[in-house]
C-alpha cells in the first residue's frame, strides 16, 4: 500500500504580515509626494501651453483683421481673455474692445476692472497663479528686470489704448503687423506673462520681432530653460 504524507501548512505569521504592511506604508510615503508633484507640474505646463496658444492666436488675429488684438490678464482673479479691437464698434462706431469668442461683438465693459465683462474668460488650474516668486531677472534680454506685461487700457474713441491704465491687469498687445506694442503704439522689447505654482515659474514672452517663446525656471534657481 502507498502511504500518503500530508504537508503541514501554517500560512503567514503575524510578523510577516506586519512587515508587508510596513513596506506598503513606506512605498506609499515615497510615491504620493512624487505623484502630487507630477500632477502640479502637468497642470502648470498645461496652463502655459494654453496661454501660449492664445498669445499666438492674438498675434494672428491682429494681422488677419488688420487691427489690434491682445491677451488681457486679470492678475487678481488669475484669468485671461483674448480681445480684439473692433474699429467700428461702440457708440458712434468709434471702436471698442470685444472678446474674440463673442460672435455678437458686444463691447467689453471695464467698469469692474480688472475682471472684464463678456464671454471668453479662461481660468488657470487650481494652484496656479500669476507671479514669479523671488526671481529678479527674466529669460530674455528684454526682461533683465522681470515683470508682467504692461497694464491694460480700456480704450476710447478711435484709440485702443485710450483712457486710464487699469490696476491689476497686464496685456500683451499686437499691432496689425504682429508686433507687441505698448500704449503709445511703440514696439516693446519683451511683453511677458508669468505663472507659478510655488515650485516652478513658467512664462510666455513676445519679443519686438514678434517671436513668441515659452520658458521655465524652478523656484530658488536663476536659470531659465526654453520649452
Amino acid at each position: 500500500m502507498r502511504s500518503v504524507t500530508k504537508k503541514h501548512q501554517t500560512g503567514f505569521s503575524l510578523f510577516e504580515m506586519l512587515l508587508v504592511i510596513a513596506i506598503s506604508f513606506v512605498l506609499t510615503a515615497i510615491a504620493v509626494p512624487e505623484y502630487l508633484a507630477a500632477v502640479r507640474y502637468l497642470r502648470i505646463t498645461g496652463d502655459l501651453r494654453d496661454l501660449n496658444g492664445v498669445t499666438a492666436q492674438a498675434k494672428m488675429r491682429a494681422a488677419s483683421n488688420f487691427t489690434r488684438a491682445r491677451v488681457y490678464a486679470d492678475l487678481t482673479n488669475n484669468t485671461y481673455q483674448m480681445q480684439v479691437w473692433n474699429k467700428t464698434g461702440g457708440a458712434g462706431g468709434t471702436g471698442c474692445w470685444v472678446a474674440d469668442v463673442d460672435s455678437s461683438t458686444t463691447c467689453i465693459a471695464f467698469t469692474n476692472a480688472p475682471a472684464p465683462s463678456g464671454a471668453g474668460n479662461l481660468q488657470f488650474a487650481p494652484g496656479d497663479a500669476y507671479g514669479f516668486g523671488n526671481l529678479t531677472a527674466g529669460p530674455t534680454a528684454g526682461q533683465t528686470a522681470i515683470s508682467q506685461a504692461a497694464s491694460c487700457y480700456p480704450g476710447a474713441a478711435n484709440t485702443p489704448d485710450g483712457g486710464s491704465s487699469m490696476a491689476n491687469t497686464a496685456c500683451i498687445e499686437f499691432n496689425s503687423r504682429g508686433i507687441p506694442i505698448d500704449n503709445t503704439s511703440a514696439p516693446v522689447a519683451s511683453g511677458a506673462l508669468y505663472l507659478t505654482n510655488g515650485s516652478v515659474v513658467v512664462g510666455v514672452t513676445a519679443s519686438a520681432t514678434g517671436s513668441i517663446q515659452t520658458w521655465q525656471c524652478p523656484v530658488g534657481q536663476t536659470t531659465w530653460s526654453a520649452q
